[in-house]
């Protein structure tokens, strides 16, 4: 089956277009540094995609798990071992005897392991011959989260390996403390004020309590905060944390400024025609090239810090931003710049819904929310019906009054 983004749960090779990460630069100094980054294909799983599937994407987040050649290099300061490791059938050698993933076809390499600890963020490319994966090496979701079952143990040997060694760090600085601890110096026993100034002496949850509860001086007419039946129609203020909810981009629609630093990468699933069981690189060299990268990257844009960051979407710009559109346009509810006579840029998500409902512009909205349609439909129904729902309860919340009341 043909796709312009991978499924995940698959096997796949990759590899890192330096010189397309530094294009938007247009720096000869980058240019000729990513040339020179010699980058290697390597095995991967696809773990987990962390973007809506829009047809007009230029790349797709994914994150990957980068499969190993052998067991998993020690880092004793971590209290990594190398058993913490699963190996891919045929591969069934394992230090404690762990049970290999099983493919539902052949895996073609007899050495491989998923590494512990080994994930990392990527940007597939989108290609316009699509992603065929009728032969790819694919997992069960049962074997999936046989991985994830395999390593929660592993964590829990992690979790306990940090806990001692906090504790024995804390018992040194502890008894090195006490050593070289002066006499307290006698001071004069005063009371502790209870104004409100004196509050960074106290708890924090007391100071709450004192400025919450406190309205033994209220009069006639005056309000708490976050009542509706305020008399001096202050404006509502939202509670932050429905305000950072309905910041989440459910649509996969906001620039993504970070994005800049994600390795680019072109993906392959045909494994035997890119890499051979002598040829898989240790997966630690991946993240050696990809601070390499950055480093040219970080270079670059101190040169010239005004340069836009690459957008994953030019096409559609992001109801979340406030820098889009670059020229200053002015841009419609479904952020395709709008042609016809400028207005005010919106300043709340109901502005942007009272300015799509524009008579003047019914049209253009009606051929633009066809387009947004059918670009979920190709993609994935079911995503989108529960991202629309999603966004629809968050924008429901955002213009909820909270109740600070016990």
């Amino acid at each position: 089956m043909k796709l312009f983004c991978p499924n995940e749960l698959q096997y796949a090779v990759i590899r890192m277009d330096a010189v397309a990460m530094v294009e938007h630069f247009n720096d000869p100094i980058a240019t000729a540094e990513a040339q020179a980054l010699e980058t290697k294909k390597y095995l991967v799983y696809l773990n987990i995609s962390l973007d809506l599937p829009f047809v007009t994407n230029l790349w797709f987040r994914y994150q990957v798990s980068l499969i190993g050649p052998c067991l998993r290099q020690e880092v004793p300061q971590r209290g990594i071992t190398p058993d913490m490791a699963i190996p891919i059938y045929p591969n069934t050698n394992h230090p404690r005897g762990r049970s290999p993933v099983r493919t539902e076809t052949p895996f073609p390499f007899p050495n491989c392991y998923h590494w512990i600890d080994n994930m990392t963020t990527v940007r597939i490319r989108r290609i316009d011959d699509r992603y065929d994966d009728a032969n790819a090496v694919k997992i069960t979701p049962r074997q999936h989260v046989m991985i994830e079952v395999e390593f929660g143990d592993d964590y829990k040997r992690l979790d306990a390996f940090e806990q001692e060694r906090d504790r024995v760090d804390l018992e040194a600085s502890s008894t090195t403390a006490e050593a070289t601890q002066c006499p307290p110096e006698p001071t004069d026993a005063r009371p502790i004020s209870s104004s409100p100034r004196d509050c960074r002496l106290s708890d924090h949850s007391d100071c709450m309590t004192h400025h919450s509860h406190n309205t033994d001086g209220l009069v006639e007419g005056d309000v708490t905060p976050g009542r509706l039946d305020s008399p001096r129609g202050e404006e509502l203020k939202s509670d932050p944390v429905v305000e950072a909810l309905f910041t989440v981009d459910v649509f996969n629609m906001a620039h993504d400024d970070s994005a800049e630093a994600v390795p680019l990468v072109d993906l392959w699933f045909e494994l035997t025609e890119h890499l051979s069981a002598d040829t898989i690189p240790n997966p630690l060299d991946f993240y050696k090239e990809r601070e390499a990268i950055i480093g040219i990257i970080r270079a670059a844009r101190m040169r010239s810090p005004n340069v836009p960051t690459p957008s994953r979407d030019p096409e559609r710009l992001s109801v979340m931003s406030d820098d889009y559109p670059p020229d200053g346009s002015e841009y419609s509810f479904y952020q395709c710049p709008v042609q016809v006579t400028p207005q005010s840029r919106p300043q709340s998500n109901r502005d942007l819904i009272d300015a799509s409902t524009d008579g003047k512009n019914d049209a253009l909205h009606q051929s633009r929310l066809s387009e947004l349609v059918a670009g979920y439909a190709l993609g994935s129904g079911k995503t989108f019906l529960y991202s629309f729902a999603v966004l629809l309860g968050l924008h429901a919340l955002r213009f909820c009054p909270t109740s600070h009341e016990p």
